[in-house]
């Protein structure tokens, strides 16, 4: 546990902090293992990347996991995160935070989790997620920006929750609820003005299937909660060869409207000494925009 907390310190510190071009608190998909299956990871949570995608998962965990990914989306904006957590007490928790933005909007979110696991007749082992957001911004900072240019800061929170089962030895069903409650409030000093709004919610169901040994259909289904949004399907695959590397590939679409679909491949790479393990991913989008890699660094404490 200690060992994985000092590497979890240092990969905070090798995070950047600077941007060229901000952005405004969005879900750009965090981790190059789910993000290379296409973001079809809800049922399949089971490592530290389920903080973000489904926090029941994290039931999975055996021992300890840090992550750290690093994106530049779409060339432009640069992403940063990392999140440590394991088995507590029986049962698991975690913690983890995301970065962007420069001084002309900086924003960062720290997450806690915590998931239990439990057995109900009939049903069998449900597993339960949660996390709490808390968000925090700056922009206007900039010197270049002009004596007239908007400054403040704003702060927030949010509530996320997820649900997972698994149905039988090759099939799962997970759900999870983005910013089910939230709120984030801002106060622009230069115009002496304050207010607040929420960020928009997310809805997503998620089934996974295990074809044969190490080998993963996935599939999401995120429904639409806005008259302004299409309903979206995510679809996904993960391929184990030679205990060592995985292979994947994905993709994502909206299904009303004009169909924009967006597809990713990704691979990783683990290499295990005894009790650890270090698994070097990577994951490539592919968008009519730009097209934008993601590489994650993960290692496992047993």
């Amino acid at each position: 546990m200690r060992f994985l907390f000092y590497i979890f310190i240092v990969l905070i510190s090798c995070l950047p902090v600077a941007a060229d071009i901000p952005a405004a608190y969005v879900d750009i998909g965090f981790g190059a293992r789910p993000m290379g299956m296409g973001g079809a990871y809800t049922a399949l949570s089971n490592d530290i990347n389920a903080m973000f995608w489904n926090p029941a998962g994290m039931t999975f965990i055996q021992g300890s996991q840090v992550t750290a990914m690093y994106t530049k989306q779409f060339g432009l904006i640069p992403y940063g995160f990392a999140a440590y957590g394991g088995q507590f007490y029986g049962n698991y928790a975690g913690l983890g935070f995301i970065t962007s933005g420069n001084d002309v909007l900086r924003e960062t979110t720290f997450l806690a989790s915590y998931a239990i696991k439990f057995f109900i007749p009939y049903i069998g082992t449900t597993r339960l997620g949660a996390n709490v957001r808390y968000r925090r911004s700056s922009f206007g900072n900039n010197q270049d920006g002009g004596e007239f240019r908007s400054q403040g800061d704003a702060s927030g929170f949010g509530v996320d929750a997820g649900v997972l089962w698994v149905l039988n030895p090759k099939t799962s069903f997970g759900i999870f609820g983005r910013d089910l409650f939230n709120a984030m409030y801002y106060n622009n000093t230069t115009r002496d003005v304050s207010y607040s709004e929420s960020i928009p919610r997310t809805l997503v169901f998620g089934l996974a299937r295990s074809i044969r040994q190490g080998a993963f259909l996935t599939l999401d289904w995120e429904q639409a909660l806005y008259s302004d949004t299409f309903n979206k399907v995510h679809v996904g695959t993960e391929i184990q060869v030679f205990q060592l590397i995985f292979l994947r590939g994905g993709f994502w679409q909206n299904v009303e409207g004009d169909i924009n679909r967006n597809y990713s491949a990704g691979m990783g790479l683990n290499y295990t000494a005894r009790r650890v393990a270090v698994q070097f991913d990577f994951a490539y989008l592919f968008n009519d925009l730009a097209n934008t890699p993601r590489v994650s660094l993960t290692v496992f404490y047993k």
